[in-house]
């Protein structure tokens, strides 16, 4: 949407007025306010083009945008369409490749630090946007690092080149596709294609209508432009609030401004989700090894003497006090409790202040006179706790792989005796 909003000063013939924003939401409005800007030729020439492209999309192999583009080259040198005020691309700098690396004054390096990072979320968020977006559409799949390597690859090559960042951009892919790519030739062809457009070509080049060039832009995104994503994404009840943030920020300050708002508004909800975590009690099954949460299944039971308890979040330093507050108000609650089963199988790893938030529930817990013991601690969990904590949460007796082993262990342990049912 954005991309083809950013086309109306050219398929409509106006130019915006100085200090006038640029971002797609006020360039839009300022496109619908003022019909009176609008220039009557460069329409006719994008009206003309768009019906043509739309004719000879009957026939899918023909490519339909080269096409108009040659036809429209053509025409304006022959009807001299500068001639009637319409805007042509203008000519392009000589091409001037060579290696080296750029020489830049201390000042000019700290700005592009600083445009740098906002590219690599820009160019990574709409590269793996476009690629999987196709990818999922023609049932192919991707991996993940060749592909951002390959975006690595080219990046450092253009820049030795002093180039323009590279990306698998949304309106060049699109236009791929729609050209009936299948394969790596399209972009062997593609670049072929280029080569002789540089070659050859580059002369013609500046005579090409600006109107004609915003409605090919068009066309190749406009088989792309369908709610249907959003709908299905709004109908899962997930992430709704940053939907709408992420398409209202793109509109109204940019893609690259929006993207960035978006991806820390991303990291603000999950961070405050990470630190609320529901502390989740769970019993026992019937007579399986089966441990569910009490409080969605009537079928389950609690385990008298025991308090089993799984967050359901990852514990890190903003979430593993509220837990162990949560833990220890259940377990005041808890009449009689011999022992506190602790699932952690949410938490992959934990952090410094998880370790030491845990290692004090521990204490606070013996000081009551009840056992703490952790049930399906992964492997870097155990041989942490085994490093700074030999003697307690990580002995071997205080941990286990499953909750049915904690809760059998602590039935048949004779220090720690818990009523059988």
């Amino acid at each position: 949407i954005t991309i083809v909003i950013r086309q109306l000063p050219d398929a409509l013939g106006f130019e915006l007025p100085a200090g006038a924003g640029h971002d797609p939401l006020h360039l839009l409005l300022h496109a619908a306010t003022h019909p009176g800007d609008w220039h009557g030729p460069s329409i006719v020439v994008a009206v003309a083009a768009a019906a043509l492209i739309f004719g000879l999309r009957r026939w899918p192999r023909v490519p339909a945008s080269m096409i108009v583009i040659v036809l429209a080259i053509c025409a304006a040198w022959l009807f001299d369409l500068g001639s009637y005020a319409i805007a042509a691309v203008g000519a392009a700098p000589p091409l001037a490749l060579h290696l080296g690396l750029p020489d830049l004054p201390y000042q000019e390096w700290l700005r592009m630090a600083e445009l740098s990072a906002g590219m690599v979320v820009l160019i990574f968020a709409e590269s793996w946007g476009s690629m999987r977006t196709l990818a999922l559409a023609r049932g192919d799949r991707l991996d993940a690092n060749r592909e951002l390597m390959v975006l690595g690859a080219c990046n450092v090559g253009a820049a030795l080149l002093q180039g323009m960042a590279v990306g698998a951009g949304f309106s060049a892919s699109s236009a791929n596709e729609a050209a009936g790519a299948r394969s790596r030739l399209a972009g062997v062809a593609a670049l072929a294609v280029t080569g002789a457009a540089l070659a050859f070509a580059l002369p013609a080049l500046p005579l090409l209508p600006r109107p004609v060039l915003a409605v090919a832009v068009i066309s190749a995104l406009w088989h792309a432009l369908s709610l249907r994503p959003l709908i299905t994404l709004w109908q899962m009840n997930r992430d709704r609030a940053l939907l709408v943030t992420a398409v209202g920020a793109v509109l109204m300050f940019g893609v690259l401004d929006g993207m960035l708002l978006s991806i820390a508004m991303s990291l603000v909800v999950a961070l405050r989700r990470f630190s609320q975590p529901v502390v989740r009690e769970l019993g026992e099954l019937g007579t399986t090894r089966n441990f569910i949460g009490l409080d969605d299944h009537a079928d389950a039971a609690a385990v008298p003497g025991l308090l089993i308890v799984r967050p359901e979040e990852p514990l890190f330093f903003a979430s593993a006090e509220r837990v162990v507050s949560d833990i220890v108000q259940r377990a005041g609650q808890h009449r009689p409790l011999n022992a506190v089963v602790l699932s952690l199988e949410e938490s992959s790893d934990l952090d410094s202040t998880a370790v030491e938030c845990l290692i004090e529930l521990d204490r606070r817990l013996a000081v009551a006179g009840q056992r703490l013991v952790l049930a399906r601690a992964k492997d870097p969990v155990r041989l942490l706790l085994q490093q700074f904590d030999p003697s307690g949460l990580g002995s071997t007796d205080r941990m286990y792989w499953s909750v049915a082993d904690a809760v059998q262990a602590l039935r048949t342990r004779p220090e720690d005796t818990v009523p059988a049912r």
